[in-house]
C-alpha cells in the first residue's frame, strides 16, 4: 500500500466518521426538542393543575364564609 491508498483510506475514515458524527448529532437534536416539548406540555398541564387549586381554595373560603355567616 502507497502512500497515496494509506492516505485515501484516512481519508474516506474520517469522511465517514464526520458523517457518523452529524447523524449521532441530528438524533441528539431531535430527541432534545421531543423533551422539550415534553416539558412544556408537563409545565402546561401543572399550570393548570395550580389554576384549578386556586379556585377550588376560593370555593372552599366563600363555602366556609357562608357557613360562618349562618353560624353567627
Amino acid at each position: 500500500m502507497n502512500a497515496l491508498e494509506r492516505l485515501q483510506g484516512k481519508i474516506e475514515e474520517l469522511k465517514n466518521s464526520y458523517e457518523g458524527i452529524q447523524q449521532e448529532s441530528s438524533d441528539l437534536r431531535t430527541q432534545l426538542e421531543e423533551k422539550e416539548n415534553s416539558c412544556t406540555e408537563k409545565q402546561n398541564t401543572i399550570d393548570l393543575l395550580r389554576y384549578e387549586l386556586e379556585e377550588k381554595d376560593r370555593e372552599i373560603e366563600e363555602i366556609i364564609t357562608k357557613v360562618e355567616a349562618l353560624l353567627a
